[in-house]
C-alpha cells in the first residue's frame, strides 16, 4: 500500500477540525455507519510526453468534497450495467470522452463517520486519439492536466486522502502505457480508511502503523 503522500500543507492524513468533531461524536454517540452507494471515477491519462492526468476541482457548492480535486467521476444507476458502465458513463457526460478502455486501479469506501458514503472503484484509462476532454458538467468549477507529482506538490491539501494516495501511485509510473499495464495486477480489495482521534486527528489506511488502533 503506498503511503500517504504530503504537501505544502502537510500530511494530507490530517483531518480538518470539522471532519475531527464529527467523528468524535459519532462514535462518543454510537453512531450507525450508513450503507455506501456504489460509484465509480476515472483517471484519464495522456502522454506529452511526460505522464499527465485530467483532473477537476469541483464546485464549491457541491454537498459532497465541494472546493476539492478530484477525477470525474459520480454514483452508480439504476440503468448502468455495472460499475464499469458506470465509470463510462460518468467519464462521457462530464468530459465527452467515450470509448476509452478502462482498467480498475483500486476501490476506496468512504469512512464510516461519514454521513454520505460512497463504495468507489477507481478506474484508470488513456485518452483516445482524436478526442478532447472537455467541462461538460455541472460538478467542476474548473478542470486540469496535471502531472501527478505536481498535482500532489501545488494542491494535495486541497484533495480528499484516496485522490492524494493515487496520485502518489501514478507517480511512480512513466506514460499512461505503463499505468494500464500495472493495473492488470492490482489488488482490488476494498481499502476502508480509519481514523485516529488523539491529539493529532488523522486517516489511516490497511499498512500503515497506525491502522490496527483507528476506529
Amino acid at each position: 500500500m503506498t503511503d500517504f503522500p504530503s504537501g505544502p500543507r502537510g500530511d494530507v492524513r490530517a483531518l480538518p477540525p470539522a471532519f475531527a468533531e464529527h467523528a468524535r461524536r459519532f462514535y462518543a454517540e454510537g453512531g450507525t455507519p450508513v450503507a455506501p452507494r456504489m460509484a465509480a471515477t476515472v483517471l484519464l491519462l495522456r502522454n506529452t510526453p511526460e505522464l499527465e492526468v485530467f483532473m477537476i476541482r469541483r464546485a464549491a457548492t457541491m454537498a459532497f468534497a465541494g472546493g476539492l480535486y478530484a477525477f470525474p467521476g459520480g454514483r452508480a444507476e439504476e440503468r448502468d450495467a455495472g460499475i464499469e458502465d458506470t465509470a463510462a458513463r460518468e467519464l462521457a457526460e462530464e468530459t465527452g470522452v467515450t470509448g476509452a478502455e478502462l482498467r480498475a486501479w483500486s476501490r476506496w469506501v468512504t469512512p464510516e463517520f461519514e454521513p454520505r458514503r460512497y463504495d468507489t472503484w477507481f478506474y484508470v484509462a488513456a485518452l483516445p486519439g482524436g478526442q478532447s476532454p472537455a467541462n461538460l458538467g455541472t460538478e467542476a468549477e474548473r478542470v486540469h492536466w496535471l502531472r501527478p507529482s505536481q498535482a500532489l506538490e501545488t494542491h494535495a491539501g486541497a484533495m480528499l486522502p484516496p485522490t492524494a494516495v493515487t496520485l502518489a501511485e501514478l507517480a511512480g509510473h512513466a506514460s499512461a502505457e505503463a499505468v494500464l499495464t500495472a493495473a492488470l495486477g492490482r489488488d482490488l480489495a476494498p481499502i476502508l480508511p480509519r481514523v485516529i482521534l488523539d491529539e493529532r486527528p488523522r486517516m489511516a489506511i490497511p499498512g500503515d502503523a497506525d491502522y490496527a488502533e483507528a476506529l
